[in-house]
């Protein structure tokens, strides 16, 4: 793969249309993109210096995602993110005091104890206390070296998250509700340290962290009253921000409530559809758009690094972040 396919996925235009910007013909595209030929037209002509024709290595990009989701917002959100993580490494390396990428990979958690223990070292990771709310859960990431774009626009994505190189990557919509915003974030995290590639495990081993690195199970075993109600949990979710149906989700898989109960619960929780009750605000990533800002803005970074600069841009743009 190289620069020209993804630049492609981007815009989300065809092999014709790229052939028009480059005045080479589609065959020639598509001979390019698959390693069958050279490249040696102008790179310039699409924002890039000819420098980037070659991407970085990225691993296999995970996400939570609908089964609708089509391929072509699947693959732009996959670019996005690497190029995110590509910029991302060459400023860091640039600029002074900019955050250590303190994320390591962990071998898959075997048991749900695993999980909880793992979900206390990410928290010291965090420079979070083991213990309590984490209030800002997208500075506490940022702080870790890790990466947080804007995924817009892609129905069905809610998340998604790769390595490119040795950056960590975390790409989520800005426009679902608060409480799965958060918990979108710490699913993500939990692909990053656990997960190279998709399995039939990953995504219940990643809700599964992410509910314990939002509420640790000593605070839920404190919390939890002997038969809980949807009120409840809501006055959970006010305290800790994570969903209520995630919480409702997080009793059962505790034990603290059995099928039976959980069941019931669902039902009544199906009348909210997509908005719980409870309102709070997103927090949108910061970290990229002040490297941007101390290497002089989007326009110079792309100028100097040979970026397109409009790529740049939505890298940072988190104009359709909601309050729920």
């Amino acid at each position: 793969m190289n620069r020209l396919r993804a630049y492609r996925a981007i815009e989300g235009i065809n092999q014709e249309q790229l052939g028009e910007l480059l005045d080479i013909s589609p065959q020639m595209v598509s001979a390019i993109e698959s390693g069958r030929r050279d490249f040696s037209g102008d790179l310039t002509r699409i924002g890039y210096a000819p420098e980037r024709l070659a991407l970085p290595d990225m691993s296999e990009p995970l996400h939570r995602q609908r089964a609708s989701t089509k391929v072509a917002a699947k693959n732009r959100a996959t670019e996005l993110l690497r190029l995110a993580g590509e910029v991302f490494g060459e400023l860091h390396e640039k600029t002074y005091r900019a955050p250590d990428m303190m994320l390591e990979r962990f071998s898959a958690p075997q048991s749900l104890a695993d999980v909880e223990e793992m979900a206390i070292d990410v928290r010291c990771m965090l420079r979070h206390e083991e213990h309590g709310p984490i209030r800002n859960l997208t500075a506490a990431i940022e702080r870790a070296g890790v990466c947080i774009i804007p995924i817009v626009g892609l129905a069905g994505i809610d998340g998604l998250s790769a390595w490119v190189g040795d950056v960590p990557v975390i790409g989520v919509a800005p426009t679902v509700p608060g409480d799965r915003y958060r918990f979108t974030l710490a699913h993500e995290v939990g692909h990053l340290l656990f997960h190279a590639r998709k399995s039939e495990t990953a995504e219940n081993e990643a809700n599964r962290f992410a509910g314990a690195l939002l509420f640790p199970r000593a605070d839920f075993d404190a919390a939890m009253p002997s038969r809980p109600n949807l009120r409840d949990f809501g006055n959970m979710k006010s305290s800790w921000g994570v969903a209520i149906s995630a919480l409702v989700y997080r009793a059962h898989e505790l034990g603290y409530i059995d099928d039976k109960r959980y069941r019931a619960l669902q039902i009544q929780m199906s009348k909210w559809q997509k908005n719980e009750p409870g309102m709070f605000q997103s927090v949108r990533g910061q970290l990229l758009a002040r490297l941007f800002d101390v290497n002089g803005g989007t326009d110079e970074v792309a100028k100097s690094l040979g970026f397109n600069g409009s790529h740049l841009a939505q890298l940072t743009n988190w104009n359709h972040l909601r309050v729920a």
